[in-house]
């Protein structure tokens, strides 16, 4: 146990004895600021807490004999993961004067975040660990898995700007890669306006792209190149406010996405996928061959004039005219007899 754990365990002692043999719970800094003097009783060392004139908590609280400085909010209660030795520098108290959040915003560790796009990563990371892929991982190997664990680790690369501003927040390590975690993250007034978590960041994320992608209104930098992302590429991500054609903006190659991709797409020298697990088109039910089967779900698809997605219209759509009718299960029979 370091020194300043060590002071900090004996003025909650002094501080939790007072509140017992006082009955009334201290109600401000100013009153915990005078229990405190008078529990050290002249100790060299003890910590002090900072007030305002009003008796409100100074965001930031330092202990000098332990060279300590950490945030706090309005309560009193230190803000987890900013604590920094004099150093390593002050921390940045500031961005964490957050009372209240608006509505579909969540407070975490003292600021803001869109719940919308805090979903949508989530999301990314459900599919990955739902996908269950196979990447040959070592029990010894803490950096092999998908999403990668090491993110969840407090000596993990990745990092927050919010506001233009090193964000302070450690991994919980809990075993979960969490939203907050996942990759290179920039956030503007509460929303994602970029996510880098492509070649060299080693997100190794995996399982389809989100087809909810374009709730992303914010996101003008999206990097998730080189991670093992499968299935259709959702037709939603044209309309995410980035320039589809610079791959510092935007870049999803060298995964294992499947043709036919969206128009938005453009297919630089940069641009590879590997296919090698993709289904052909017309194999509906992805069982990796062309048969009756297939032809059976298409009449359903005609028959009961059901909306497809724009996943489904791409395996189902032979003749690649944007329309489900006879023309595509005539090219799906021809193939089948031709074999």
């Amino acid at each position: 146990m370091n020194k300043r754990n060590i002071y900090m365990n004996k003025f909650k002692l002094a501080v939790t004895i007072f509140i017992l043999t006082n009955v009334a719970f201290l109600q401000d800094c100013c009153d915990q600021q005078s229990a405190a003097i008078d529990d050290c009783d002249g100790m060299v060392g003890c910590f002090i807490p900072q007030c305002t004139d009003d008796c409100n908590w100074e965001p930031m609280q330092c202990w000098g004999s332990t060279g300590y400085c950490w945030c706090v909010n309005e309560n009193g209660n230190e803000i987890p993961g900013t604590s920094l030795p004099s150093w390593q520098g002050m921390p940045e108290c500031d961005e964490f004067d957050i009372e209240n959040c608006d509505e579909g915003y969540v407070e975490i560790n003292g600021a803001c975040f869109h719940n919308g796009d805090l979903s949508i990563i989530q999301k990314m990371i459900d599919n990955s660990y739902e996908s269950e892929i196979d990447l040959g991982c070592e029990d010894w190997d803490n950096y092999c898995g998908s999403p990668n664990p090491f993110m969840d680790s407090s000596d993990s690369w990745m990092s927050l700007l919010v506001d233009g501003e090193n964000y302070s927040w450690n991994s919980n390590e809990n075993g979960i890669v969490e939203p907050l975690e996942l990759g290179i993250q920039e956030w503007e007034n509460g929303r994602l306006t970029s996510l880098m978590c492509g070649a060299y960041i080693y997100c190794q994320l995996s399982g389809p792209i989100p087809e909810e992608i374009n709730e992303l209104t914010s996101l003008t930098t999206l990097r998730l190149e080189g991670n093992y992302l499968s299935g259709f590429i959702p037709e939603t991500i044209c309309e995410l406010d980035s320039n589809h054609n610079d791959y510092l903006e935007f870049d999803i190659s060298w995964n294992k996405l499947c043709p036919p991709y969206p128009e938005c797409i453009g297919m630089s020298d940069f641009w590879d996928q590997d296919t090698s697990e993709c289904t052909v088109t017309g194999d509906v039910n992805y069982d990796f061959i062309l048969n009756v089967q297939d032809i059976v779900l298409i009449v359903s698809f005609i028959l009961d004039d059901i909306q497809l997605d724009f996943q489904e219209l791409s395996i189902s759509d032979m003749n690649y005219d944007e329309v489900v009718n006879v023309l595509d299960i005539t090219e799906i029979i021809n193939i089948i007899l031709e074999d």
